[in-house]
């Protein structure tokens, strides 16, 4: 899929680069982070003594900015590359819970040990293409993001590690004027390949990132 869709933006810029005008410019929009996945711990984890699986859904809403350096060619066609300054939460709050702790036996109890997890997200970066239709557009996109996991370290728990993930992003807006820029109002969703990480202690983590954005761009072309 990553091919195809280089090959394919690829394929419209050498097309359109003879009559393209180049274009700059900044976005703010408000991103839906979902997440949904599952930790497998195995039967030697401090915290447990027993294989489990614990699950959860978690949700994010919050403001983001992009920067963008486009050209357009004199069919209207955009093909650009995006970039997401900073980090946000895939979560809005950190998650825990409380278990009894066990010896590398399994058998016998010393107490309890707190387990945090939360995660950030950065490095949010999309390959695209704005194909106009009428008024409109519909986008579509190759885009990369970098997964920073924050759990706490409990001892002989193991620790997971950072993680890059390849998605497809697809949008569709208007373009509009303002000012003698550009403007161009959009949806945009993206679908992210699924997340999978493997700790020291073998324990797995399996998670599914979607995000969907409501978007407004400004640009100036010359």
């Amino acid at each position: 899929m990553k091919k195809t869709l280089v090959s394919i933006i690829a394929s419209f810029a050498l097309t359109g680069a003879a009559y393209a005008d180049y274009g700059v410019g900044v976005s703010g929009a408000i991103a839906v982070v979902d997440a949904s996945g599952s930790e497998t711990t195995t039967a030697g984890d401090v915290a447990g003594g027993a294989a489990n699986t614990n699950k959860k859904d978690v949700q994010a809403i919050s403001p983001i900015a992009s920067i963008f350096a486009e050209y357009i060619t004199d069919g209207g066609i955009a093909i650009g590359l995006e970039h997401v300054p900073g980090s946000a939460d895939v979560s809005d709050k950190t998650h825990s819970r409380t278990e009894n702790a066990q010896g590398v036996s399994g058998t016998d109890a010393t107490g309890t040990v707190t387990r945090t997890a939360d995660a950030e997200v950065e490095n949010f970066n999309t390959l695209y293409i704005d194909y106009p239709i009428g008024q409109g557009y519909v986008k579509l996109g190759y885009s990369q993001i970098d997964v920073i996991t924050k759990e706490n370290a409990i001892t002989s728990s193991g620790t997971y590690g950072d993680a890059t993930l390849d998605g497809v992003t697809i949008g569709a807006g208007v373009k509009g004027e303002l000012a003698g820029y550009y403007t161009k109002t959009s949806v945009e969703y993206t679908d992210f390949e699924e997340l999978k990480l493997t700790s020291t202690t073998s324990n797995t983590i399996k998670a599914d990132l979607d995000v969907l954005q409501f978007k407004f761009s400004i640009g100036r072309s010359f």
